[in-house]
């Protein structure tokens, strides 16, 4: 008997709990909301790019000698620092020998001087010694060009002895070494690869008839995985192949997100521009090969929007679809809604701005 009971109250329990209104509200799924936004969009073609360094060399050396220190792989040096050094032994011995020849040039301008003084004094009185000073007068002068001469040569074995000491003409890191410690190099004989991991801008090939609805300065997208960043067209080269009909765009960007090399997609105006409504990304869902949204009901049910994605811009992206200006579309919680099921908008509004 005490077992009909409970299975005679348990269907009747159940109706009750249905019928409460605070289960019944539980039931509704929290979410947020942002509205509908109207802005500028255009047709766009996404395509990939690189992530390039804009100072990237092959630093070689201006002097031939034996490598005694080369920087490691990996190394971050700042302008100026060395990256590699030469045995400077033989320029020592050189620089030495400079000043000695502008000595002994020194002392015999001195010489020179003194016999000028003297044979000044003869030749007011005596005619041998007026054809004799201007003889030393003319060993003078050409004493007196040996010792500039002596002296470009001690100003250049001093600029070799600076070379010696291979320098970093910009901050990077040494991404590869080309010569190793104890190796002779030759004159322009690479070193060391040097890259700018601050100094970034994305390289990307794009269509010729593309220049027409772009200018340099205007922003598109750049992409990689769930990271997204609007950067300027710093550069067009509007110059194409038979083949290809392909140009590049440079687009300047910051560092710290990316790394060099790495591939990245990059949104292309690619048409006129026009009008066009804009919801946040994230408010977008992606299953099966469809996109679409919800907006809330006046009943406070989930009503599922078919849209074509258009052209993106930061947080928003423009979208075709049957929606109007200030409608509301979820923003959070749209992964797990349904069609018609009952929601509670949060007090986490988010408000849709078209940049």
């Amino acid at each position: 008997m005490n077992f009909n009971k409970r299975s005679l109250a348990s269907p009747l329990l159940a109706l009750a709990l249905l019928a409460s209104p605070t289960l019944a509200e539980g039931t509704a799924v929290a979410v947020e909301v942002a509205d509908v936004s109207e802005g500028v969009t255009s047709a766009v073609v996404r395509l990939p790019g690189t992530v390039i360094s804009t100072r990237d060399a092959m630093i070689a050396t201006e002097i031939s000698g034996r490598l005694t220190w080369v920087a490691q792989v990996g190394q971050q040096v700042a302008a100026g620092d060395a990256v590699a050094r030469i045995d400077d032994h033989r320029l020592q011995l050189q620089l030495r020998d400079n000043e000695a020849e502008i000595a002994r040039l020194e002392a015999d301008i001195q010489y020179n001087q003194r016999q000028i003084g003297r044979l000044e004094k003869l030749a007011i009185t005596n005619n041998m010694a007026q054809s004799e000073l201007d003889q030393v007068r003319s060993q003078l002068e050409m004493l007196l060009q040996q010792q500039r001469i002596a002296e470009v040569a001690r100003d250049r074995t001093r600029y070799d002895l600076e070379l010696a000491q291979v320098r970093a003409p910009f901050p990077g890191v040494v991404a590869s070494r080309e010569m190793m410690t104890g190796e002779y190099t030759n004159i322009g004989a690479a070193i060391v690869r040097l890259v700018d991991t601050q100094a970034l801008e994305v390289s990307v090939n794009a269509p010729l008839r593309a220049a027409h609805f772009n200018e340099l300065t205007a922003e598109v997208q750049v992409e990689a995985g769930d990271r997204r960043a609007m950067a300027p067209i710093r550069g067009m080269v509007p110059v194409g192949d038979s083949r290809s009909r392909m140009m590049e765009l440079r687009l300047a960007i910051p560092a710290g997100n990316w790394l060099i090399g790495e591939a990245v997609t990059v949104e292309i105006p690619d048409g006129e521009t026009g009008s066009a409504l804009s919801v946040p990304r994230d408010a977008l869902v992606l299953r099966d090969k469809e996109a679409y949204v919800y907006t809330v009901s006046a009943e406070g049910t989930a009503v599922k929007v078919p849209v074509q994605p258009l052209a993106g811009r930061g947080s928003m992206i423009a979208v075709d679809g049957e929606l109007n200006r200030d409608d509301q579309v979820v923003v959070r919680g749209a992964e797990r809604l349904q069609e018609g099921q009952q929601v509670r908008i949060t007090q986490g509004n988010l408000a849709g701005v078209w940049p």
